[in-house]
Protein backbone atom coordinates (compact mmCIF):
# COMPACT_ATOMS: atom_id res chain seq x y z
CA UNK A 1 0.00 0.00 0.00
CA UNK A 2 1.56 3.29 -1.15
CA UNK A 3 -0.84 5.57 0.74
CA UNK A 4 -1.35 4.28 4.30
CA UNK A 5 -1.83 7.81 5.65
CA UNK A 6 -4.32 8.83 2.99
CA UNK A 7 -6.09 5.46 3.34
CA UNK A 8 -6.44 6.09 7.08
CA UNK A 9 -7.87 9.54 6.31
CA UNK A 10 -10.36 8.03 3.85
CA UNK A 11 -11.47 5.32 6.29
CA UNK A 12 -11.90 7.77 9.13
CA UNK A 13 -13.81 10.20 6.91
CA UNK A 14 -16.16 7.45 5.71
CA UNK A 15 -16.86 6.43 9.31
CA UNK A 16 -17.51 9.98 10.52
CA UNK A 17 -19.63 10.98 7.52
CA UNK A 18 -21.81 7.88 7.96
CA UNK A 19 -22.87 9.24 11.35
CA UNK A 20 -24.22 12.45 9.85
CA UNK A 21 -27.75 13.01 8.60
CA UNK A 22 -26.69 13.50 4.98
CA UNK A 23 -27.44 11.53 1.82
CA UNK A 24 -24.09 10.31 0.47
CA UNK A 25 -24.59 8.85 -3.01
CA UNK A 26 -20.93 8.53 -3.96
CA UNK A 27 -17.75 7.70 -2.07
CA UNK A 28 -15.00 6.80 -4.52
CA UNK A 29 -11.23 6.51 -4.14
CA UNK A 30 -9.21 6.83 -7.34
CA UNK A 31 -5.56 6.14 -8.13
CA UNK A 32 -3.47 7.30 -11.07
CA UNK A 33 -0.10 5.58 -10.92
CA UNK A 34 1.29 7.38 -13.98
CA UNK A 35 1.23 10.70 -12.12
CA UNK A 36 1.72 9.24 -8.61
CA UNK A 37 -1.63 10.64 -7.51
CA UNK A 38 -4.68 9.52 -5.62
CA UNK A 39 -7.85 11.13 -4.36
CA UNK A 40 -11.31 10.82 -2.90
CA UNK A 41 -14.60 11.94 -4.46
CA UNK A 42 -17.58 12.38 -2.14
CA UNK A 43 -21.03 13.03 -3.61
CA UNK A 44 -23.91 14.24 -1.46
CA UNK A 45 -27.46 14.58 -2.76
CA UNK A 46 -29.24 17.75 -1.64
CA UNK A 47 -32.54 17.12 -3.44
CA UNK A 48 -34.36 16.38 -0.19
CA UNK A 49 -33.16 19.65 1.37
CA UNK A 50 -33.20 22.20 -1.43
CA UNK A 51 -35.18 22.97 -4.58
CA UNK A 52 -32.34 25.06 -5.96
CA UNK A 53 -29.07 23.24 -5.23
CA UNK A 54 -29.16 19.62 -6.32
CA UNK A 55 -25.84 18.15 -5.30
CA UNK A 56 -22.58 18.73 -3.45
CA UNK A 57 -19.32 17.10 -4.54
CA UNK A 58 -16.11 17.23 -2.49
CA UNK A 59 -12.87 16.21 -4.20
CA UNK A 60 -9.73 15.58 -2.12
CA UNK A 61 -6.49 15.30 -4.14
CA UNK A 62 -3.25 13.78 -2.84
CA UNK A 63 -0.01 12.29 -4.19
CA UNK A 64 2.99 10.18 -3.20
CA UNK A 65 5.26 13.19 -2.66
CA UNK A 66 2.94 14.70 -0.07
CA UNK A 67 2.34 11.27 1.47
CA UNK A 68 6.08 10.77 1.97
CA UNK A 69 6.57 14.31 3.25
CA UNK A 70 3.87 13.82 5.88
CA UNK A 71 5.20 10.36 6.80
CA UNK A 72 8.57 11.92 7.68
CA UNK A 73 6.86 14.23 10.17
CA UNK A 74 4.42 11.90 11.90
CA UNK A 75 5.48 9.62 14.76
CA UNK A 76 5.36 5.86 14.13
CA UNK A 77 5.76 6.16 10.35
CA UNK A 78 9.38 4.99 10.13
CA UNK A 79 8.35 1.89 8.13
CA UNK A 80 6.18 3.79 5.66
CA UNK A 81 6.81 2.19 2.21
CA UNK A 82 7.47 5.49 0.43
CA UNK A 83 10.29 6.37 2.82
CA UNK A 84 12.29 3.52 1.27
CA UNK A 85 12.13 5.21 -2.14
CA UNK A 86 14.58 8.09 -2.59
CA UNK A 87 12.39 9.60 -5.31
CA UNK A 88 9.72 10.44 -2.76
CA UNK A 89 11.68 10.51 0.50
CA UNK A 90 13.97 13.35 -0.57
CA UNK A 91 11.27 15.70 -1.84
CA UNK A 92 10.59 19.05 -0.14
CA UNK A 93 6.88 19.28 -0.95
CA UNK A 94 4.63 20.60 1.80
CA UNK A 95 1.93 18.08 2.80
CA UNK A 96 -1.17 20.07 1.89
CA UNK A 97 -4.44 18.51 0.79
CA UNK A 98 -6.12 20.01 -2.28
CA UNK A 99 -9.87 20.38 -1.77
CA UNK A 100 -12.32 21.17 -4.56
CA UNK A 101 -15.96 21.69 -3.63
CA UNK A 102 -18.71 21.83 -6.27
CA UNK A 103 -22.32 22.88 -5.74
CA UNK A 104 -24.63 21.93 -8.62
CA UNK A 105 -27.56 24.28 -9.11
CA UNK A 106 -30.89 23.51 -10.77
CA UNK A 107 -31.20 26.21 -13.41
CA UNK A 108 -34.53 24.75 -14.55
CA UNK A 109 -36.24 25.97 -11.39
CA UNK A 110 -35.28 29.50 -12.48
CA UNK A 111 -36.45 29.03 -16.06
CA UNK A 112 -39.86 27.80 -14.91
CA UNK A 113 -40.44 31.14 -13.20
CA UNK A 114 -39.78 33.22 -16.30
CA UNK A 115 -42.74 34.79 -18.09
CA UNK A 116 -40.93 34.31 -21.38
CA UNK A 117 -38.08 32.00 -22.43
CA UNK A 118 -37.67 33.48 -25.89
CA UNK A 119 -34.33 34.91 -27.05
CA UNK A 120 -31.65 35.45 -24.41
CA UNK A 121 -34.06 35.67 -21.49
CA UNK A 122 -32.87 32.44 -19.88
CA UNK A 123 -29.20 33.40 -20.32
CA UNK A 124 -29.80 36.80 -18.76
CA UNK A 125 -31.76 35.37 -15.84
CA UNK A 126 -29.04 32.81 -15.08
CA UNK A 127 -26.41 35.55 -15.25
CA UNK A 128 -28.40 37.72 -12.82
CA UNK A 129 -28.86 34.78 -10.45
CA UNK A 130 -25.11 34.13 -10.34
CA UNK A 131 -24.43 37.84 -9.77
CA UNK A 132 -26.88 38.03 -6.86
CA UNK A 133 -25.42 34.89 -5.31
CA UNK A 134 -21.87 36.26 -5.71
CA UNK A 135 -22.82 39.53 -4.05
CA UNK A 136 -24.20 37.77 -0.98
CA UNK A 137 -21.35 35.28 -0.77
CA UNK A 138 -18.81 38.12 -0.67
CA UNK A 139 -20.50 39.46 2.43
CA UNK A 140 -20.61 36.18 4.32
CA UNK A 141 -17.55 34.21 3.15
CA UNK A 142 -14.54 35.93 4.68
CA UNK A 143 -11.87 33.26 4.12
CA UNK A 144 -9.27 35.00 1.95
CA UNK A 145 -7.75 31.64 0.97
CA UNK A 146 -11.01 30.42 -0.58
CA UNK A 147 -11.10 30.75 -4.36
CA UNK A 148 -14.49 30.42 -6.08
CA UNK A 149 -15.66 30.49 -9.68
CA UNK A 150 -18.70 29.53 -11.72
CA UNK A 151 -18.81 26.81 -14.33
CA UNK A 152 -21.60 26.86 -16.90
CA UNK A 153 -22.34 25.14 -20.15
CA UNK A 154 -24.46 26.72 -22.86
CA UNK A 155 -26.85 25.04 -25.25
CA UNK A 156 -29.53 26.23 -27.62
CA UNK A 157 -32.98 25.38 -28.88
CA UNK A 158 -35.58 26.98 -31.14
CA UNK A 159 -36.17 29.71 -28.51
CA UNK A 160 -32.53 30.72 -28.10
CA UNK A 161 -29.50 29.96 -25.95
CA UNK A 162 -29.61 28.97 -22.30
CA UNK A 163 -27.30 27.92 -19.46
CA UNK A 164 -26.97 24.28 -18.46
CA UNK A 165 -24.80 22.57 -15.83
CA UNK A 166 -24.65 25.66 -13.61
CA UNK A 167 -22.23 24.97 -10.76
CA UNK A 168 -20.24 26.95 -8.20
CA UNK A 169 -16.72 25.65 -7.57
CA UNK A 170 -14.40 26.50 -4.68
CA UNK A 171 -10.72 25.64 -4.22
CA UNK A 172 -8.88 25.43 -0.93
CA UNK A 173 -5.78 23.79 0.52
CA UNK A 174 -5.62 22.20 3.96
CA UNK A 175 -2.09 22.46 5.34
CA UNK A 176 -1.27 19.34 7.35
CA UNK A 177 2.33 20.39 8.02
CA UNK A 178 1.85 21.62 11.60
CA UNK A 179 -0.33 18.76 12.88
CA UNK A 180 1.63 16.49 15.24
CA UNK A 181 -0.33 13.24 14.89
CA UNK A 182 -2.73 11.34 12.67
CA UNK A 183 -5.51 11.86 15.22
CA UNK A 184 -4.96 15.61 14.99
CA UNK A 185 -5.23 15.35 11.19
CA UNK A 186 -8.52 13.46 11.50
CA UNK A 187 -9.88 16.12 13.85
CA UNK A 188 -8.69 18.96 11.61
CA UNK A 189 -10.32 17.45 8.53
CA UNK A 190 -13.58 16.75 10.35
CA UNK A 191 -13.80 20.42 11.36
CA UNK A 192 -13.18 21.50 7.78
CA UNK A 193 -15.76 19.09 6.36
CA UNK A 194 -18.19 20.57 8.88
CA UNK A 195 -17.36 24.03 7.52
CA UNK A 196 -18.13 22.82 3.99
CA UNK A 197 -21.50 21.49 5.13
CA UNK A 198 -22.25 24.76 6.92
CA UNK A 199 -21.23 26.65 3.79
CA UNK A 200 -23.60 24.41 1.82
CA UNK A 201 -26.51 25.34 4.09
CA UNK A 202 -25.67 28.98 3.56
CA UNK A 203 -25.48 28.63 -0.23
CA UNK A 204 -28.82 26.86 -0.33
CA UNK A 205 -30.43 29.70 1.61
CA UNK A 206 -28.84 32.35 -0.60
CA UNK A 207 -29.93 30.50 -3.76
CA UNK A 208 -33.50 30.38 -2.48
CA UNK A 209 -33.82 34.05 -1.57
CA UNK A 210 -32.08 35.38 -4.70
CA UNK A 211 -34.10 33.30 -7.18
CA UNK A 212 -37.11 35.62 -7.30
CA UNK A 213 -34.93 38.66 -8.03
CA UNK A 214 -33.22 36.87 -10.92
CA UNK A 215 -36.51 35.84 -12.46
Amino acid sequence: MNYPIFSAIVNQMETRLSRRAINIDQFRVWNEDKINATGLEIGISLSNRSNHVQRLVINLDWDKFREASLARQLPGMEKHPLLKDATFNRNSVSPYLDVETIWYFDEQVLYRKLKSQVGNRRMEAAGHWMEYINAELKRVLTDENLITRWHVEIEGDINGRYVTDMSLISYLQYDLDSLPSLNDIHGHLEKNIQLILQRTDLIMKIASRTLEKAA
